[in-house]
């Protein structure tokens, strides 16, 4: 019978972390005082695999002893929660799977955050809020964000909140908040944190907390009394100077090193390059970057839009320099190959929504699927194009706005080198036309304006539809495609009928690194011709507490490498 090592036994004895898990997203807030010309900006995308379909929800009259019906992650066709009390008045807004703006220009963006604790992911009797029915809730009954954080913050208090951490923000057209998410961790119910966006700041969050000292005398900061000693009763709590440390307090990590950091220091960078922020920093907890920064200079809609689409270029962590780049240098990575970038190929949607008093209705402006490929289109909280309604994910449509940008994106990834210039010039002149749209009609009557912007979503399905005919052309099946500088294979050349052994590459540089270890570790497991356990199970070293993700891993491939193991040791014999 094999024994056990000590290793492994000590593994399955260990305290795992179960992780509450995020989904991949970056919000950012311009505030109208950072803005090029006092419109406030809020953009977040949502960077998993969600509907794309788009839905416009009308306002409407309730009677007073009317409730609302509350169902699991927001979806009727999910369970029933539970109802609590309906207003008599709910405004009109935009919504996905989560409410984007409403017709008051109030308007949300997010992201899903990771915490180190186990979390009530699931609804209760004394959970019944999700994220998703959190941002509808809001939009119907708010028209100011201070009132929206003060509502949310109540309904979390009274009905609870469960689901994933969360990074939520909130603006009009004069200010915004952030507001964090966490559901409860001993018990039922949830915490929440919010704080003001400083007037002329700009802000961003990726899949991470971003408030960490909650000072108590500061008006900024809102939070609900009981919080500190509840945490402190729970055991959570953690102070920094007799002040709760919000992000410490709730585990705020990072799904790994530089995940969410990154995008936070690209992003911060961007605006404000003057603050020369380092790309490094000691942990996930660092305060090397500020909860917002003053733009070094205004931000204009494109700017923003650029920033939504920036992949670390003139870097060092830009993917398309690196092996990772492939053949024609493309900037996107797959399976956590290399960094996160903000723009990314698993987005299915991009909202950046205005706020001013310059335009007679709502603005948001949506781009589908990859934003480095995809168009913004602006839309008014108003009945749906029917370029993006009724869309559905796993029905192909060749008359909706999803399925042509994802094939536009599937072309312009695999050739990016090739074909990438003519995209961003192409979808750069489709923007700058509804930009000087929109400017040229805002006098326009409320309905004759809502017409003018309806219209113009079939004119950019019409734009980007000749776009990826053009893009076939410069195509032709890959006649004139020319590889990437830098980045040619091997060139073998084929002269001799003479027989000759093709070896792979990477079975060259596999052969390289293992002689390379016999050396440099004349007793290393290289030599023995076995590997150390938590290799095998794809981990670079062996952490001090593991998931339940790593553990179900060890578990499914013990019997495989304790096998494997003997074998080896039969062969050495």
């Amino acid at each position: 019978m094999i024994k056990l090592n000590k290793l492994f036994t000590a593994l399955l004895l260990s305290t795992t972390t179960i992780l509450g898990t995020a989904s991949a997203g970056t919000v950012m807030y311009v505030s109208p005082q950072a803005s090029d010309n006092g419109t406030a900006y809020l953009s977040f995308s949502i960077d998993r695999k969600v509907s794309p379909n788009v839905l416009y929800v009308e306002a409407a009259d309730h009677e007073s002893d009317e409730m609302r019906e509350i169902y699991e992650n927001g979806d009727p066709s999910l369970k029933f929660l539970g109802q609590i009390p309906q207003v008599n008045h709910t405004f009109a807004y935009i919504k996905t799977e989560y409410g984007v703006i409403n017709e008051n220009s109030l308007m949300l963006g997010l992201c899903e955050n990771t915490s180190a604790f186990k979390v009530n992911s699931k609804p209760s009797e004394k959970a019944i809020l999700s994220l998703q029915e959190i941002t509808k809730l809001t939009l119907e009954r708010c028209v100011k964000a201070a009132d929206a954080i003060a509502l949310i913050g109540q309904m979390i208090d009274t009905y609870g909140y469960y689901g994933s951490p969360a990074t939520l923000v909130v603006a009009d057209k004069e200010e915004g908040f952030v507001i964090e998410l966490m559901p409860g961790i001993t018990r039922a119910g949830g915490y929440h944190v919010a704080r003001k966006i400083p007037q002329g700041h700009f802000f961003v969050a990726a899949d991470q907390f971003r408030i960490q000292t909650v000072d108590k005398n500061d008006s900024d900061f809102i939070f609900n009394e009981n919080l500190v000693s509840r945490m402190k009763q729970e055991e959570i709590a953690q102070l920094t100077s007799g002040n709760l440390n919000w992000q410490r307090s709730v585990k705020g990590t990072e799904i790994r090193p530089y995940y969410s950091l990154r995008r936070v220091w690209r992003a911060l960078s961007n605006v404000a390059p003057s603050k020369n922020y380092s790309p490094w920093v000691s942990g996930w907890a660092t305060t090397a970057y500020p909860f917002s920064v003053m733009p070094d200079r205004k931000v204009s809609l494109l700017d923003l839009i650029s920033l939504t689409r920036d992949t670390y270029t003139g870097t060092q962590f830009d993917n398309a320099t690196k092996g990772t780049g492939g053949l024609f240098a493309t900037p996107y990575t797959h399976e956590n190959y290399g960094e996160r970038s903000i723009a990314n190929e698993n987005t299915t949607y991009t909202f950046i929504s205005q706020a001013n008093k310059l335009t007679p209705s709502a603005i948001t402006w949506l781009s589908l699927g990859p934003s480095g490929e995809g168009t913004y289109v602006p839309l008014c909280v108003d009945k749906i194009p029917s370029v993006y309604a009724d869309t559905s994910r796993t029905e192909y449509d060749e008359r909706k706005m999803w399925w042509l940008s994802k094939r536009i994106s599937y072309l312009t990834v695999g050739y990016y080198s090739s074909l990438s210039d003519m995209l961003k010039t192409r979808v750069l002149e489709q923007e700058q036309h509804s930009l000087t749209l929109i400017n040229h009609s805002k006098g326009l009557p409320k309905e004759r304006f809502n017409r003018v912007i309806a219209n113009n979503s079939r004119t950019a399905f019409n734009r980007m539809q000749k776009l990826y005919e053009n893009l076939l052309e410069k195509h032709d099946g890959g006649y004139m495609l020319r590889y990437a500088e830098g980045h040619n294979p091997k060139f073998i050349p084929v002269d001799s009928y003479k027989k000759h052994e093709v070896v792979h590459v990477d079975k060259e540089k596999e052969k390289a690194e293992a002689e390379t270890q016999v050396k440099t570790e004349p007793n290393s497991s290289a030599k023995k011709g076995g590997i150390p356990f938590y290799n095998a199970i794809g981990l670079e070293k062996m952490p001090d507490k593991i998931d339940m993700n790593v553990f179900s891993k060890i578990i499914s491939t013990t019997s495989e490498y304790l096998k494997k193991q003997n074998e080896n040791e039969k062969k050495n014999k």
